[in-house]
């Protein structure tokens, strides 16, 4: 018997050292000896694709070529049939049968639950793929929309923070803003600047970076995850406890003077949309919530306006949901890039997607900042001379996104405009004449689906005339 297990050990051993030899078999087979190759990856035009990485990537794999498939046609399509962005894109693909496909989450998880995308995990586990640097949650978020499989990666991502003039709390004796703190705790703080100045010289606490009132509502309402529609995306439901305790926030700040706002009036169609950075820079804003990109408008103006001084500006994380203090509705995915399940060219797509999600590229975004932040960590530790920890500390909240919805929502032309326009003038209501909360969710919800109605009316009517 023990002459039988010694010889058992002995095959054991054998196999495993002819399996070392060997090696196991790749996930995906290499490139040809002169590393040739040609993948279609789907960007939003081809001179930008070259731009952001074809021409970076060529350097290293001067033998792949692209095809490079523009996406401004959708939106394009959209109008056209009356549909959502997602029927729109997910039709796109299957045209156009990209190897390497640029997607959102909601696109993302939908792909991956219908077999449509090529799971990364086995050849990321062979090549020994750094997934260690992303910023906390991420991976994690994407196996959660891959059904536990990692489907895509992101390279980039945009978070919105609250920004804050150092000086202009120090010389009130406030405390400044801190991390983490809820949207009550924001809009409290703000409110201790309220009474400070007086007509143009008036001092606010906090401002949207572009100053609109429903901007406010609807950042408030994220950290709840409230939704404008109901789950399928047919009508609006704005008459619950959650939008009525979010309206009652928003007007209690902005009637008492500790939200700065452009207007209370109707926006009139084809409204610009402008930064509104001038109060703030002139120390009559104290806080301001706002995107990345703020940071460029932060560095350059004081250069070419001589009206605006540099100011001393630091910034903390965008307020949080306090039962779930470690997550944040505004830190988005900006594309998440993936392989297609039945591309013939699997190899050259992954060395794409690699080379994208790499640290060499994170490096060099970092070095050109905008807006956008890598989310490997270590690629950007500081902007200006200031941490960049704000950005990083919290994880993408799972059921984060926009208060309209995911892609499956079909917003009609004319409908956004119109009932942004019915919230502003709930919110002046409640402002100016003491209107209730109750009475103002109950009449955005009724007006708001007349406004869906009419919206959804008129593109119909629109899209059976262009077929005639």
């Amino acid at each position: 018997m023990r002459k039988k297990w010694k010889v058992a050990i002995l095959l054991l051993a054998v196999i495993s050292l002819l399996g070392g030899c060997f090696g196991e078999k790749p996930a995906l087979e290499e490139l040809d000896s002169e590393g040739k190759g040609k993948i279609k990856v789907l960007y939003y035009d081809e001179g930008s694709f070259y731009s952001d990485y074809g021409n970076n990537f060529n350097v290293k794999y001067p033998n792949i070529e692209f095809e490079v498939i523009n996406t401004g046609t959708i939106y394009q399509d959209m109008q056209e049939n009356g549909t959502s962005y997602e029927e729109e894109y997910l039709k796109f693909i299957e045209k156009h049968k990209p190897d390497v496909i640029m997607t959102g989450s909601d696109s993302f998880e939908k792909l991956a639950q219908e077999g449509k995308l090529y799971n990364l995990d086995t050849v990321i586990e062979q090549e020994n793929f750094d997934l260690d640097g992303y910023m906390p949650g991420l991976v994690e978020m994407l196996r959660e929309r891959g059904g536990g499989s990692l489907y895509g990666l992101a390279p980039y991502f945009s978070a919105s923070i609250v920004y804050y003039n150092a000086d202009l709390f120090r010389e009130h004796q406030i405390d400044p803003p801190r991390n983490q703190m809820s949207w009550k705790e924001l809009l409290e703080l703000s409110s201790r600047f309220a009474g400070l100045g007086s007509g143009d010289d008036r001092i606010y606490g906090l401002s949207d970076e572009f100053g609109h009132a429903d901007r406010m509502l609807f950042h408030v309402a994220s950290n709840s995850s409230l939704r404008v529609f109901d789950a399928k995306g047919e009508k609006v439901t704005f008459n619950t406890d959650g939008w009525k305790e979010a309206m009652e926030l928003t007007a209690k700040a902005i009637r008492g003077k500790a939200v700065y706002t452009v207007s209370l009036e109707p926006e009139k169609e084809n409204t610009m949309y402008f930064w509104q950075t001038e109060q703030f820079f002139k120390g009559k804003v104290a806080m301001m919530f706002g995107s990345g990109w703020l940071i460029s408008d932060l560095r350059n103006r004081p250069k070419h306006d001589s009206d605006i001084q540099d100011i001393n500006w630091d910034f903390v994380t965008a307020p949080v949901d306090p039962a779930a203090p470690e997550e944040s509705a505004f830190t988005v995915l900006d594309s998440i890039y993936a392989i297609a399940a039945d591309s013939p060219n699997k190899r050259a797509a992954w060395e794409f997607v690699k080379f994208v999600n790499g640290p060499e590229m994170a490096k060099a975004a970092s070095r050109s900042f905008r807006g956008q932040l890598p989310t490997r960590m270590d690629a950007m530790k500081e902007v200006d001379g200031k941490s960049t920890e704000a950005f990083y500390m919290l994880r993408p909240k799972a059921s984060g996104g926009s208060v309209w919805g995911g892609s499956n929502v079909n917003l009609p032309d004319g409908f956004h405009m119109a009932f942004s326009n019915i919230i502003i003038k709930e919110l002046k209501a409640m402002v100016e004449n003491g209107k209730s909360a109750e009475e103002a969710v109950a009449a955005i919800e009724t007006e708001g689906n007349a406004a869906l109605q009419q919206a959804r009316e008129a593109a119909k009517a629109k899209e059976q005339a262009g077929k005639k």
